[in-house]
């Protein structure tokens, strides 16, 4: 797919001045002799220019040596930078490494000796064709771009083009670097001839590349089409074989697999042909080589005298010996071709019986995921419902004094309820990030303080049964409202915190939190979570990152073996680490840092503060539809002891009529309903053209929901169970937005 380009200088016609009786040698020599001899050269040179062109590398060689040694002696040096130029690439064709880089390395010194921008750009060009050719990609690459500046100065596009194409032809094909190769495509775009046909094949291609290796497979499969297109249109094999294969691969990622399988059959013709291509090819160089080593001969009985013309005779005899031997290799070569083309298409029939045997078990494996999904998405909404119950009854009788007697009881209720619900988190965590669904990083503002406290207050039950003293160490330094994703961090602390005061018994607990730097405001800080329990062996302490991976620890407590599997890909989200110190019998040491941001003013207003959270409230009508009993009590008393006026409906169409017949500050919908669910619900809710506010009070969080739901128009949703601090909250800040439109 290379786009050699060679920079030859003008060649004039002057065949009629030369005589039939040319010399075959020319010494130097002065006055209008030296003419004389430009004018032989000039018609020599025509004449090599196109055996080049016929690809008779051999007699390239043969003429421009009878005419290098006369150009040189009578210092026509732009004359010999032309015939270098051939020389190079002609050797560069017939493999002969070392006598292509001797004559290129030799026009690179004559270039500058020039001090003319083309000769500098052609030298350059040939050196990088050469080091592509043999496989030296960094130096290729160096070469071209050294010859971009002074391109750019000529403002000569087509060399442009073919600079800047080689090149990222070298850095996205070889060097695998399509990031790098970008702006080099974009210039070649920008400088390429309108009707460069050719030039606009491989350039699409490399386009197609370039989307393929950034995983924009809709963008890659359109450009691969292009490509295949103008390719067959110029008859551009190269770039169609590999148009085809790139248009296959963007197929196989975007799961088409059967029309994958139909375009591998047409590649499978293109392959062939360029199969018996590559063979006749072969033979086209071996037999060039053969001439080659003929033509060394030659060259080297020019320079002999008449004494050595016996010691000739042998080198011919030993020519004919390599002839010989070179003419049965060629044979074997070809037969070896022939039985690797039969191989391959017995290869071909087993790859399209693999390949049928791998689709099967992939739609077998998606399927089986899929069922793991939605089961999953089930038995969390089946298992939140009947926790928002417990929960919400166990703190309302919690904060009931005539309970006082039974506080205990309530305290180890909730505290297994919260449990339970964490521990449903944690799967449904785990399982998202296991099936690879994209992960939604919020950047919310938040109280820092009230956020560590609320963590502190979420594990006072453990802390007080293993009779640890839990502290949290706030660096001054870090400001009071900064931003980030509350919950994931919320979820990474509970974890660790969690794990410490499990395994410390009678000890102290610290989360310290230290400032770091603030720049551009990105603020980094550290967080440390320090006990001085048990301690972790070094053998162990990887392990404790594994899933399920739980130590043989004396604790009252027994976890799932997840919390630290999901605080480490939690974090690698959060672009953070997780890092370990700890001494087996001495304590443990968990600490990362993270940059979050830091909040506004106008990001702090946003939020509803919970001081005016019981004055918005006090007093506001509001609608509860659900169908579960348990969780319209649980949702009616606690609106109730914040002196706020309760009505309940237990299905959609119960809701819709009251609607209809009273007025409401706000509604509470349950989503899942008999009769009518809260998604129709809302929608003929809002028909009625009522400015009122929606809330979705739901057992399935937000990654779960579905695009019904999210076309339903709520105003906001409430995942159950909630905590009732950030239940009112939520309540409080509609209400707030609602009164401001």
């Amino acid at each position: 797919m290379r786009l050699f380009f060679v920079y030859f200088t003008l060649i004039l016609n002057v065949n009629s001045l030369i005589a039939q009786d040319q010399p075959t040698h020319l010494h130097k020599i002065g006055g209008s002799s030296t003419s004389y001899i430009k004018a032989y050269i000039d018609s020599v040179t025509e004449s090599m220019i196109t055996d080049y062109y016929k690809e008779d590398y051999s007699t390239v060689i043969l003429k421009a040596n009878e005419i290098l040694r006369p150009a040189k002696d009578n210092n026509l040096l732009d004359e010999v930078f032309e015939i270098n130029s051939y020389l190079a690439n002609s050797y560069h064709y017939l493999n002969d490494s070392v006598k292509s880089f001797e004559y290129a390395r030799e026009n690179i010194k004559l270039a500058y000796k020039l001090k003319t921008s083309q000769a500098i750009i052609s030298s350059q060009i040939d050196l990088g064709n050469i080091y592509f050719a043999f496989k030296a990609y960094d130096k290729a690459f160096n070469a071209f771009n050294k010859a971009i500046p002074l391109a750019e100065q000529q403002d000569n596009k087509r060399t442009l083009f073919i600079l800047n194409y080689n090149i990222a032809e070298t850095i996205l094909i070889q060097l695998k670097d399509h990031k790098r190769a970008k702006p080099y495509i974009e210039a070649a775009e920008k400088n390429i001839p309108e009707d460069f046909k050719i030039g606009f094949a491989g350039l699409n291609l490399f386009k197609a590349n370039y989307a393929f290796m950034d995983k924009d497979y809709n963008l890659a499969l359109k450009l691969y089409i292009e490509t295949i297109d103008l390719a067959k249109e110029t008859s551009f094999n190269e770039s169609l074989k590999k148009a085809y294969e790139g248009y296959i691969k963007c197929l196989v990622k975007k799961g088409d697999y059967k029309k994958a399988y139909e375009i591998c059959k047409i590649t499978d013709s293109i392959s062939h042909t360029e199969q018996q291509k590559d063979i006749e090819k072969s033979a086209k160089t071996l037999t060039a080589n053969l001439n080659n080593a003929k033509l060394k001969e030659v060259l080297k009985n020019k320079i002999l005298t008449d004494e050595l013309i016996v010691e000739k005779a042998k080198y011919q005899q030993k020519f004919l010996v390599i002839s010989i031997v070179i003419s049965t290799l060629l044979l074997f070569f070809i037969i070896n071709l022939l039985r690797v083309a039969k191989n391959r298409r017995k290869l071909n029939t087993q790859l399209e019986v693999k390949n049928l045997e791998y689709l099967e078990a992939k739609l077998e494996s998606e399927r089986l995921a899929k069922s793991k999904s939605r089961f999953l998405s089930t038995m969390s909404h089946e298992l939140r419902t009947p926790l928002y119950g417990i929960i919400g009854l166990s703190t309302i009788l919690n904060n009931d004094k005539s309970l006082e007697s039974h506080k205990t009881e309530l305290q180890s209720l909730k505290f297994s309820a919260d449990y339970l619900l964490n521990l449903v988190n944690d799967v449904l965590t785990l399982n998202k990030m296991d099936s690879h669904e994209k992960k939604q990083i919020e950047f919310k503002s938040f109280h820092l303080k009230d956020f560590l406290n609320n963590i502190k207050e979420s594990l006072e039950y453990i802390t007080g049964q293993t009779n640890n003293n839990l502290i949290i160490t706030l660096d001054p330094k870090v400001p009071i409202w900064i931003k980030g994703d509350q919950t994931k961090l919320s979820q990474v602390l509970i974890n660790l915190l969690g794990n410490a005061l499990k395994f410390t018994d009678h000890g102290e607990v610290q989360l310290i939190v230290s400032f770091i730097e603030i720049k551009d405001n990105r603020l980094k800080l550290k967080f440390e979570v320090k006990d001085n329990g048990q301690g972790i062996s070094k053998d162990n302490q990887k392990k404790i990152f594994e899933e399920f991976g739980q130590l043989e620890h004396q604790s009252h407590f027994q976890g799932s073996g997840l919390g630290l599997t999901i605080v480490q890909k939690l974090l690698i989200d959060m672009n953070s680490d997780i890092q370990l110190v700890s001494i087996l019998g001495q304590g443990s040491n968990f600490f990362f840092e993270i940059t979050l941001g830091t909040a506004t003013e106008a990001h702090i207003n946003d939020d509803a503060q919970d001081t005016t959270t019981k004055d918005i409230l006090r007093g506001k009508k509001v609608l509860v539809v659900d169908d579960n009993t348990i969780n319209l009590l649980v949702t009616k008393k606690t609106l109730e002891s914040h002196d706020i006026i309760v009505e309940v409906a237990t299905n959609g169409q119960e809701g819709l009529d009251n609607s209809i017949a009273s007025d409401y500050d706000l509604i509470l919908m349950d989503v899942n309903m008999p009769v009518m669910d809260g998604i129709e619900a809302t929608k003929r809710i809002r028909e009625l053209k009522k400015n009122i506010i929606i809330i979705a009070l739901t057992a399935v969080t937000q990654n779960e929901q579905d695009d019904r739901f999210k076309a339903a128009q709520f105003n906001d949703s409430i995942v159950k169970p909630y905590k009732i601090n950030e239940f009112l909250k939520t309540l409080a800040t509609n209400l707030m937005k609602a009164n401001k439109a």
